[in-house]
């Protein structure tokens, strides 16, 4: 547990391949003492598969994410690997089913968490985020992802991991759509 306390806050530092060694060694603890379908080892896969996304390795994301999704979907729960699992194949190129996988994620945080939370602030900006990444949704997402920034830095503060990971994101996109209004 501490082990995997180290790597979780490494990632949140924007330090995944310094985190990347440390869950891999948790997760196979967990799967050892505790088998596949503990909660600790669910989390465990999915963040390494948050880690690795972060690092642009896909491939070795995808299975972890889709496991950790399915067994929170099963245990009817949310998590922030369903925003991940978005991402993951929104960078896969594979649009149609990131849209099908974010569905109605953002109101099932917003009505969990509520509307300040940092998994629903997160699922606003892989929403936006997808947006942009369709054709002839560029502006429309970087304006809320503006949006969303803004109020991760209201409610997280500017100095929270996410806020800093989302304005890099909007920092990042092409200037013509993070200018228009």
């Amino acid at each position: 547990v501490a082990l995997n306390s180290l790597a979780v806050n490494l990632e949140k530092q924007g330090k995944p391949a310094d985190a990347e060694p440390l869950i891999r060694e948790t997760l196979a603890a967990f799967r050892e003492v505790e088998g596949n379908d503990a909660s600790s080892t669910t989390q465990t896969a999915g963040n390494l598969g948050k880690v690795l996304l972060a690092q642009g390795k896909l491939a070795e994301a995808e299975p972890l994410l889709v496991e950790a999704v399915a067994w929170f979907r099963e245990n009817k729960s949310l998590c922030s690997y369903f925003a991940s699992l978005v991402e993951l194949r929104r960078e896969q190129g594979r649009l149609a089913e990131a849209e099908q996988e974010l569905g109605t994620l953002v109101a099932d945080m917003r009505e969990v968490f509520g509307p300040q939370h940092q998994y629903t602030l997160e699922a606003e900006a892989v929403a936006a985020r997808l947006k942009h990444a369709q054709p002839d949704g560029a502006a429309a997402g970087a304006a809320e992802l503006r949006a969303v920034v803004e109020r991760m830095t209201e409610f997280l503060g500017a100095a929270h991991h996410d806020t800093r990971k989302w304005q890099r994101v909007l920092e990042e996109m092409p200037v013509e759509f993070v200018l228009e209004q």
